[in-house]
């Protein structure tokens, strides 16, 4: 079977790997580079989703996704017994309160939690929060350790798994697509302005943009653009032990050797570019909770355009008024989380089989007047 995706995320590049261990014939085609716009510019954070927190469906299908990224973890590093793939590391993240409404909330979760011997999940004071690092900020109450948490550089994964896919005999193709080729309400491949590129199936994996790509099919796929900036800061030593965050922002070293900070949450449609603002609100942010880093430097600032839908779930489905049609989108701010579980799924609806975990609370059809 002929393949043909369109965007170079992970969600795009996570298919892509998928349907080439199966030996199917796979173009992936991506206008610019792989990773080159949100999956390549996240925080690479891995968190399982808190109880409760998120619909039962999506904390299902995270935790599973999380599942194969530690199993990626170990493809992409070969199967010698001495080889370890560096770029994914278990990294404890603490959910920091700042009142005591929020460490009331706090302590119910960490209570819902006491029965399940499989979750690392506490609630540390501040003295406790203390020991880990003595550079939290006074004004916290306490926190919410989470010691199932995992972090990844998002670029150097996505890349890899492309280049995994790639070894498999997946092609890539650098071109801008216009739209799809139709024949008899069947895709039968992409168009760009020189050329219809054919394909058995066709997967629609831009992110942001895929709505664009498919409106004119009389598909409407309610996924939007929300830029969120980062700063990376040269902080005073020791690094971040563990990742913390808080609200809708975070504080983690990274390999780089950098404390990134983020972040923010704008509707401002496709304008990816960077502000003096946003890095002041992150700047702000950080230091109410982490002190020391009014004295960190702003090495790098990025923006990238996350893929969110109304209900912040992904779109993956096929029962769509176009045949031989594939939409894995909306990943929103855990596309990176989420990806392999995207792409997996995704890879199961091109070829007609039963995905290993229940998307259906993921299909287009939750969104009225959608088909």
């Amino acid at each position: 079977m002929k393949a043909v995706i369109v965007g170079g995320g992970i969600a795009g590049c996570s298919t892509a790997y998928y349907l080439a261990q199966l030996g199917h014939d796979v173009t992936l085609i991506e206008r610019d580079s792989v990773a080159f716009h949100a999956s390549g510019f996240a925080q690479g954070a891995l968190n399982p989703v808190i109880r409760g927190s998120r619909q039962i469906e999506y904390q299902k299908f995270s935790d599973f996704s999380i599942g194969l990224h530690r199993q990626l973890a170990f493809d992409l590093s070969g199967h010698s017994s001495n080889e370890k793939y560096s770029n994914l590391n278990q990294k404890a993240s603490v959910l920091l309160v700042k009142d005591e409404f929020q460490a009331t909330a706090a302590k119910r979760i960490y209570e819902s939690y006491l029965d399940d011997t499989d979750v690392d999940c506490r609630w540390l004071g501040l003295g406790e929060l203390s020991h880990i690092d003595a550079r939290i900020s006074e004004d916290v109450v306490g926190g919410l350790y989470l010691g199932g948490a995992y972090d990844l550089d998002p670029y150097k994964f996505t890349l890899a798994i492309w280049q995994a896919a790639e070894s498999l005999g997946a092609n890539l193709v650098n071109l801008a697509v216009e739209g799809i080729a139709i024949k008899d309400g069947l895709a039968i491949g992409v168009r760009t302005s020189d050329l219809i590129i054919p394909a058995d199936v066709v997967v629609i994996a831009a992110g942001p943009w895929t709505g664009g790509i498919l409106n004119e099919c009389g598909i409407f796929v309610p996924v939007s653009p929300l830029r969120g900036q980062i700063l990376r800061l040269d902080a005073p030593d020791p690094p971040l032990k563990i990742s913390f965050w808080w609200d809708k922002d975070y504080a983690t070293s990274k390999p780089d050797g950098l404390v990134w900070v983020g972040t923010t949450e704008e509707n401002v449609g496709f304008d990816a570019q960077t502000t003096e603002k946003a890095r002041d609100l992150i700047i702000d942010s950080a230091i109410k909770m982490l002190p020391f880093l009014s004295q960190a430097k702003v090495v790098k600032q990025t923006a990238c355009l996350r893929p969110m839908t109304p209900d912040n779930m992904p779109i993956i489905d096929s029962d769509l008024n176009v045949d031989g049609l594939v939409i894995a989108s909306g990943g929103g701010r855990q596309g990176i989380a989420l990806g392999p579980a995207i792409g997996i799924s995704a890879a199961a609806l091109v070829t007609g089989s039963e995905p290993p975990i229940d998307i259906s609370g993921f299909s287009l059809s939750r969104f009225s007047d959608s088909k």
